[in-house]
């Protein structure tokens, strides 16, 4: 089902993000000297930087994969948050303190006063590695919206995406960042409240949230917390905690996107009051956006879910001669599924929604296999389609270029910040390698670089289990390492460099050897994992190699 936008939701979308766009250029047309463009001038309050933090984080993924992750798997994708708040403590209290006192304008900077250039380089290599992905993973997840709701060809779409985003970072760089997180943030929140009400309205007349609850029981969905010990669980309090912690140190502690967004700040005491403010709002943030997805499906318990949720896929579906006999089999069992949800929670009716879910399940795998052999070209797996399907179909005018304009606020603050972040560890940490001159010229042109890097990652990009977890997996592959390095620079600063900067190699080779072992079912390990993993084998080896050296120097 593809759509074409009435007036007023083309014009609630053109002037929310046109409006945005317009006045982070407005904010920032005074001429800035190459330095606020890449790294800012250190005014930030802690408002500001708390909204950069979080619009950082929550880019057009967040609002498109995370209800769809909500849907299918409930409440326990937020554990994966529980050590955040440890590791701003840790970071507000130590980490901070000392970037602030180098006066390192990167994380990686920092590094060089420590282990040299070589370690430098090599965190510095390893970011731009792992977050020109990510970039363009970002920039795939609107563009997978733009196609759904107007039917344009998805290539075309990334293509169209990049140039705008592209356009936008590299006129104002990190100012222009900054000035327009706040409002994007304002969007997005009532963007995410208007959805919210709109879904529960749609139940509200049938059954009220206690039933509601009890029907998302029924399948587990209500847990948000996990006690097992396994550790082939992603999401456990454990993995939230440790794998969590450790991901939040590197994330909050090594990466540039986010560390420029506080060493921006004012002062100390600014920094920390964002931290805390960030704190208290991203867990039940994430919370609230996958409480959507358990909505959905309890209105697709009460009315129709469809077999395909992309719109792409359903269309092409209804052209095989086997899908009429497939569609009558799914909906019988949606209906016999509906008349369920409609009755009082018993013992009985739980174990029935279980059984049918099951059935369904199986309707759907035939299906898949007969849309492999006969449109291969064709990804089955929609989940992150969820939330937009139910959205096309169902917002009433006005409020659907609203949600539009969420995706697309999410994906400009993001990408935005990425790009500049690429940018200016491009020119500050590899300047004097490559004979980058720090211009703003120099930095627009970097800019543009690797924003056609972003959009040629996500031209190759494909639908993974579920798009936020693509994310978090290639943090996961490259952050362990990296925040290795820098616990050596915090805690033993006098190992010797080389060690360092071996152990960050042999580490982030043995993390990339086990993730491989793992996709060929030779372990299995919750890739959270990865980066408490990485972390120690760095610190390890760090201590481990000076002794097997016999006294190298």
């Amino acid at each position: 089902m593809t759509t074409n936008l009435g007036l007023i939701d083309l014009l609630v979308l053109v002037i929310s993000i046109g409006g945005i766009a317009v006045y982070g250029m407005w904010a920032t047309r005074a001429r800035e000297s190459a330095t606020e463009f890449l790294s800012g001038n250190k005014q930030s309050n802690w408002w500001a930087m708390s909204m950069g933090i979080i619009a950082t984080q929550a880019s057009a993924i967040t609002f498109i994969s995370t209800p769809g992750q909500g849907f299918g798997d409930g409440l326990r994708f937020a554990q994966f948050y529980l050590g955040m708040p440890l590791a701003f403590l840790v970071l507000g209290i130590w980490v901070v303190p000392r970037y602030m006192q180098s006066g390192a304008r990167t994380a990686y900077e920092y590094l060089e006063a420590i282990f040299g250039p070589r370690v430098r380089g090599l965190a510095a290599f390893l970011f731009l590695l792992s977050r020109s992905l990510a970039a363009g993973i970002t920039l795939y997840a609107p563009a997978i919206v733009l196609s759904a709701v107007f039917g344009w060809d998805l290539k075309s779409t990334v293509v169209a995406t990049g140039i705008v985003v592209l356009a936008y970072t590299a006129f104002g760089g990190f100012k222009a960042v900054e000035v327009t997180q706040t409002v994007q943030m304002a969007v997005i929140f009532i963007g995410l409240i208007a959805a919210w009400t709109v879904l529960y309205r749609g139940i509200s007349s049938e059954i009220d949230l206690r039933g509601a609850w009890s029907i998302a029981s029924a399948y587990g969905h209500d847990q948000v917390l996990d006690f097992s010990w396994n550790p082939s669980s992603r999401y456990t309090v454990w993995s939230g905690l440790a794998g969590g912690f450790f991901l939040a140190m590197a994330y909050f502690g090594t990466d540039q996107s986010q560390v420029g967004r506080y060493l921006s700040g004012k002062n100390l005491g600014e920094i920390r009051r964002g931290f805390l403010v960030t704190s208290l709002i991203k867990f039940p943030m994430q919370l609230f956006v996958l409480s959507l997805g358990l909505l959905l499906l309890v209105q697709m318990h009460l009315s129709t879910e469809p077999l395909w949720h992309n719109p792409a896929l359903a269309k092409a579906w209804r052209t095989l001669p086997e899908s009429d006999s497939m569609d009558a089999e799914w909906n019988q069992i949606q209906r016999a599924r509906s008349e369920l949800a409609r009755t009082p929670e018993t013992p009985e009716r739980q174990s029935s929604l279980i059984t049918l879910r099951a059935e369904q399940k199986m309707v759907k795998d035939r299906a898949s296999k007969l849309v492999a052999a006969k449109l291969p070209k064709l990804e089955t797996n929609d989940q992150d389609y969820v939330f937009l399907s139910w959205a096309l179909g169902s917002m009433p005018v006005g409020l659907l270029g609203l949600l539009l304009a969420v995706i697309m606020a999410g994906a400009m603050s993001s990408s935005s910040a990425e790009i500049n972040a690429l940018t200016a560890t491009s020119i500050i940490d590899f300047g004097r390698i490559f004979g980058l001159r720090e211009t703003l010229q120099t930095s627009r042109w970097i800019t543009a670089l690797w924003g056609c890097v972003a959009m040629g990652i996500a031209l190759l990009a494909s639908l993974y289990e579920n798009l936020i977890q693509l994310v978090n997996l290639i943090g996961s592959l490259f952050y362990g390492p990296m925040l290795g390095i820098f616990l050596c620079a915090w805690l033993a600063p006098k190992r010797p460099s080389w060690a360092v900067f071996a152990a960050g190699i042999a580490a982030e080779l043995s993390v990339l050897a086990l993730h491989a072992a793992n996709v060929a079912g030779m372990v299995d390990l919750g890739f959270l994992w990865y980066n408490l993993i990485g972390a120690l084998l760095v610190l390890g080896l760090a201590f481990l190699l000076p002794v097997l050296s016999f006294g190298r120097k």
